[in-house]
């Protein structure tokens, strides 16, 4: 376990990089140091890319954080941030927990009429790229797990691939393949699991090799990201949390939201009221320094 935590923090420090971080503080009117006190609500912390830049400009920000790797790491991040207004303002309190119970969570710590919310959605490269999580198909003998809480969530990738029916199997990818490329998955994973379960992560990419797609994207990609919504029930979290959060909101407060798939958008659309159903997006320079920033997309809602 020690090995992993020390593994994860090197990837932090080489890899994480908040996207659309500037946009993000300029939206919560936190480009030039406070000159009267901002409270924040971060619910989706990561390793604390945003939180950081929040509190380094004397926001009191409580984070919330599903998956503890990534706590131990932003609170380590943030244990040496300066802050411009000593111990005043500029702090952060990190909470283990999902941002579905965002209203409990931001209650229980105080935090109710808050300046801001922000989501940034997805999970981190830092996430993709650790041994032993099963998120991404590059390690084909790793466990396809997929979970972002082991504590509290019981149910693994493969889990679902081994026991799920013919028509729940078909639900969960059609949220991010086509009719044509669902029914070539499904089948193949049916029939697969008559012989063999699921196990590891190569069983399933090995199963995706073949399925058409798009030319200059891996046919394992879209799956993976299917059946991770799935184990995490992300898009059912996200809506839960999405219904909640703008009761927590002062008046003239922000909810931001960052989405990186059109699943996650069709959830914001149909929920936020937002200041502009258009998007701001990563300038050309962020996306050559930070190719994952490409596909996302953030979206403002404005209490009144």
């Amino acid at each position: 376990m020690k090995n992993d935590k020390q593994s994860l923090a090197s990837l932090a420090g080489k890899y994480h990089e908040p996207v659309l971080a500037h946009e993000v503080l300029e939206a919560l009117g936190l480009v030039a140091p406070l000159k009267t006190q901002a409270r924040i609500i971060d619910a989706t912390v990561g390793t604390g890319g945003h939180c950081l830049e929040m509190v380094k400009r004397g926001a009191n920000v409580l984070g919330i954080e599903a998956d503890r790797a990534m706590i131990e790491i932003a609170e380590e991040r943030l244990k040496a941030c300066p802050t411009p207004n000593n111990t005043v303002w500029g702090f952060s309190k990190i909470v283990h927990g999902n941002f579905r119970d965002i209203e409990k969570i931001a209650l229980e710590n105080g935090f109710k009429r808050v300046d801001g919310i922000i989501f940034d959605l997805g999970v981190s490269n830092i996430q993709l790229l650790s041994d032993g999580r099963g998120f991404s198909f590059s390690n084909p003998s790793t466990l396809l797990d997929m979970r972002l809480d082991k504590d509290k969530q019981g149910v693994t990738a493969a889990d679902l691939l081994n026991g799920l029916r013919e028509d729940q199997l078909k639900e969960l990818f059609k949220i991010t393949l086509k009719p044509y490329q669902t029914n070539y998955i499904v089948k193949n994973i049916l029939l697969r699991r008559e012989s063999r379960p699921f196990e590891k992560v190569g069983d399933f990419v090995e199963l995706c090799a073949k399925m058409r797609g798009k030319e200059n994207l891996h046919p394992a990609t879209l799956p993976f990201l299917a059946l991770r919504i799935a184990v995490n029930s992300e898009l059912e979290n996200l809506k839960e949390a999405l219904f909640k959060a703008p009761a927590l909101l002062k008046k003239g407060g922000k909810l931001l939201v960052i989405v990186f798939h059109s699943g996650e958008k069709e959830v914001v659309l149909d929920i936020l009221n937002l200041v502009s159903d258009e998007p701001i997006e990563p300038s050309q320079e962020e996306i050559e320094r930070n190719p994952r920033s490409r596909s996302a997309k953030l979206y403002i809602f404005k209490k009144k």
